[in-house]
């Protein structure tokens, strides 16, 4: 049994349960559970709809003992609904006395390369040094999409990501920090680089040409600005 009896997961995809976050905390959330681990999933976009929803979120998170934040990537940030939970948390927690609370960030986003998701991370390390929390470290996944509607443990290209997050919530059980080796692991990208650009490039040019208004493609090219 884990010295940590409490772990709060924040679900932070505007797309609620049917997202790549929700099924990242359904795998975490197993672990936990498997270990006998009192852990407690929250969607976020079901609970900042009033201001008596939001303190209570924000209550349950102060009260645990482990707070790991699941969330994509929008526009280089955290999505609006994640960052106004955060900032309610340190409302209600800078400089109070707390109780030892680790805060670990896992992060995907729709490039192929993970380290898009850095910035994100940046600003939750920061987070967790003003609420006074202990930064047990993050994990950055890219190629997001391709883990829609899936169970990660029958995906046999998560297989890097499951790995990860098994040595991860393993750390978290004993009291330590998640170990770089689990980063590494978790965030291998779930197929060779130089594939997914070529799929992303002409795959991916065709798809869009093909939504894109005729009167709107026929100007892509066009650089009325040129002298």
């Amino acid at each position: 049994m884990s010295e940590y009896t409490k772990v709060f997961l924040l679900m932070g995809s505007p797309k609620g349960e049917k997202s790549v976050s929700n099924n990242i905390v359904s795998y975490i959330l197993e672990k936990f559970h498997e270990n006998g681990v009192k852990a407690e999933k929250i969607v976020i976009v079901k609970q900042v709809r009033t201001d008596d929803a939001l303190n209570k979120l924000v209550s349950k998170a102060i009260d645990s003992d482990i707070l790991i934040l699941v969330s994509p990537l929008y526009v280089d940030s955290i999505p609006s609904i994640t960052i106004k939970v955060l900032e309610e948390f340190y409302k209600l927690t800078k400089n109070s006395l707390r109780k030892k609370q680790k805060f670990m960030a896992i992060f995907n986003c729709g490039f192929p390369e993970p380290h898009h998701n850095d910035l994100a991370m940046d600003m939750c390390k920061k987070f967790a040094s003003d609420s006074g929390l202990e930064w047990a470290g993050g994990v950055t996944i890219g190629m997001g999409p391709s883990l829609d509607g899936r169970s990660l443990e029958k995906f046999r290209m998560a297989r890097n990501l499951c790995n990860g997050l098994d040595i991860a919530v393993e750390a978290l059980m004993k009291g330590e920090s998640v170990p770089r080796e689990a980063m590494l692991i978790a965030s291998k990208p779930l197929m060779p680089l130089s594939i997914v650009k070529f799929v992303m490039c002409n795959f991916g040019r065709f798809l869009w040409g093909n939504q894109m208004d005729k009167s709107v493609k026929k100007k892509m090219y066009d650089r009325p600005y040129e002298s």
